[in-house]
């Protein structure tokens, strides 16, 4: 017996999980949030004078349902329109970091630019969907995976795309694992247990495993099955010069720290782009990407954390501006140290999280741009399950009360300047240090500091820390790897941050993933994971991202999306 997917409506792996139950909590956490949130904001405003048509209440203007066009957003010219417009001309993009991190990255280049494409990728509803492979199976154990792969496409340089590229590129990945600025690659970690891959023609590739992987295609989407044309590798697996793939553009310029361009490509197998050219710069500092919109010298920002909450309800609702809200993969959690006094307590991590009101800082400090977490998964997983929100700010105090008493305690509070560049962290830090220094009967004092990702992880790592703000995304579909990172004993990311997190029941629940080929016990497993870290809180999830993007009118095409999944091809010159 085997299980198939293809991209017809007929053929459909039976071993997916059930969509209903998991997408319909995501629906419904989405649409109560909202709708408290219209709520509060319609009451305020009736307040100070009525609800006025026109003044967006509405948290998430121009959002809608994943997978459909953002509302803000003018379509693309097409036709006579399009031929009118000259869409030779240089577009301008603003990001806070490197789009092409270089030859040293695993990747070399974002997703999101369209240079390179996975065998798998996402849908709307975040489960597997064809890119350069068309249709895959797996036996009954799940062990040996078959995947067929699209024909008729060739790289930019020419190469057709095969099943020998394949191959070549599993041999890259063997040299690993490779380091990122996006989503590390590591063969024993995408490809658990890898025995063998090979091919049977040229356009079918096999890999067979020690043990059954029954979520092996989640596991694969985008970042997980990057493929790139073998000559662009150097002999230790990493780039030798700029990469090669078979995405709708190529990279023509690379000046780290600087800015990167790309170029449509005209072999392209797909719907090509309509702009022919894109040049990416790196401006770390909000303010300045922000001002270099408003002076036109760039027409759009992108990437995670691309325009501040505040510098967009600044320019929305402005014609000569376009402001777009998406869904996004991220989650902000507020990482502790659970290995020393006090969140060592687990009353303690409980307590804070009773006394956070979510919904302020997203409305004070987000301007509305995100959703309550009260969970571990963002409500993109295609595995998420709702978890309620809490606010109890009297019950928290008491309960951190009954763990620190009148003892003087002192809090370091870590900020990596990577994310608080993107993000308000050092207003939302200030409303935490304020909220456990004024309850009552405590002699608690929090300093913050600002430092570097790399010191700042050196420091979590040590355990000289108390309190950490971070950003995590979505590795892939299936979130196996960031239970056992962050929840198990001794997990990567668990040891890499200092959580000092140990359940002999979570080690235990991840072991049975890890061996289960039952995809329905999974889905209860990854349900039980949630409840359990929504009360045992190994990090406390502060608020699930919404992405924020911005561009001038000059340019239309442009909408936010869950990240991985933004391109470019429908960017281009409105006039």
């Amino acid at each position: 017996m085997c299980f198939r997917f293809c991209a017809s409506d007929s053929c459909v792996d039976s071993l997916r999980p059930p969509a209903g139950a998991i997408q319909e909590r995501s629906s419904t956490m989405k649409k109560r949030t909202l709708t408290l949130l219209l709520a509060v904001a319609c009451a305020l405003s009736l307040a100070l004078g009525g609800c006025t048509a026109g003044k967006p209440t509405d948290p998430t203007p121009g959002a809608s349902a994943p997978g459909t066009a953002d509302g803000t957003s003018s379509p693309a010219p097409t036709g006579s329109q399009s031929a009118e417009i000259d869409q030779t001309r240089e577009i301008v993009f603003a990001a806070s970091r490197d789009q092409c991190p270089g030859e040293q990255d695993a990747y070399y280049a974002s997703m999101s630019l369209g240079v390179w494409e996975p065998l798998l990728t996402k849908d709307a509803s975040g489960k597997p969907a064809p890119a350069l492979a068309t249709a895959w199976e797996h036996n009954e154990d799940s062990t040996v995976w078959t995947f067929h792969l699209r024909e008729g496409v060739t790289f930019s340089n020419g190469t057709p795309f095969n099943a020998d590229i394949v191959l070549a590129n599993f041999d890259r990945m063997k040299k690993g694992p490779f380091e990122s600025s996006f989503y590390g690659m590591n063969i024993e970690s995408i490809y658990p247990g890898l025995l063998s891959y090979e091919k049977t023609d040229d356009y079918t590739v096999v890999l067979t495993f020690e043990a059954g992987l029954p979520l092996q295609d989640y596991t694969m989407v985008n970042y997980g099955s990057a493929i790139f044309e073998p000559s662009c590798f150097a002999e230790d697996g990493n780039f030798a010069g700029f990469p090669i793939g078979t995405g709708p553009y190529t990279v023509t310029e690379n000046v780290l720290g600087q800015y990167c361009v790309i170029e449509r490509s005209d072999s392209y197998w797909g719907t090509p782009g309509i702009a022919k050219t894109f040049r990416f710069k790196v401006i770390p500092d909000a303010e300045t990407r922000y001002t270099a919109l408003r002076a036109g010298e760039v027409q759009g920002l992108c990437d995670l954390g691309a325009i501040s909450p505040s510098q967009a309800a600044e320019i929305e609702g402005d014609s000569a501006y376009t402001v777009s809200v998406g869904d996004s993969g991220i989650t902000h959690f507020l990482n502790v140290n659970g290995a020393a006094f006090p969140f060592n307590d687990v009353r303690m991590r409980q307590g804070l999280s009773l006394l956070i009101d979510r919904q302020t800082i997203i409305d004070s400090f987000y301007n509305g741009y995100g959703l309550a977490a009260g969970g571990f998964l963002s409500y993109t997983s295609p595995f998420f399950s709702e978890q309620s929100v809490q606010h109890d700010a009297e019950k928290g105090m008491d309960l951190i009360r009954e763990v620190v008493g009148d003892q003087p305690v002192e809090l370091t509070f870590l900020l990596p300047g990577v994310d608080a560049k993107r993000y308000p962290y050092q207003e939302e830090a200030e409303y935490i240090q304020a909220l456990l220094e004024n309850i009552e009967g405590t002699d608690i004092k929090v300093n913050i500091q600002m430092m570097d990702w790399g010191p700042c992880k050196d420091e979590m790592k040590a355990g000289n820390y108390n309190l950490c703000l971070k950003i995590q995304g979505l590795p892939s579909a299936n979130p196996f790897s960031l239970f056992k990172g962050f929840m198990r004993t001794g997990g990567g990311t668990n040891v890499s941050y200092g959580l000092g997190y140990s359940n002999e029941h979570v080690d235990a629940l991840i072991d049975e993933a890890a061996a289960s080929l039952d995809v329905n016990r999974l889905i209860e497993i990854y349900t039980e994971l949630q409840e359990i870290s929504a009360a045992d809180f190994p990090n406390i999830p502060v608020l699930y991202s919404r992405e924020v993007v911005a561009c001038s009118s000059d340019i239309t095409g442009y909408q936010a999306t869950v990240y991985g999944l933004t391109g470019f091809t429908q960017v281009c010159w409105a006039k």
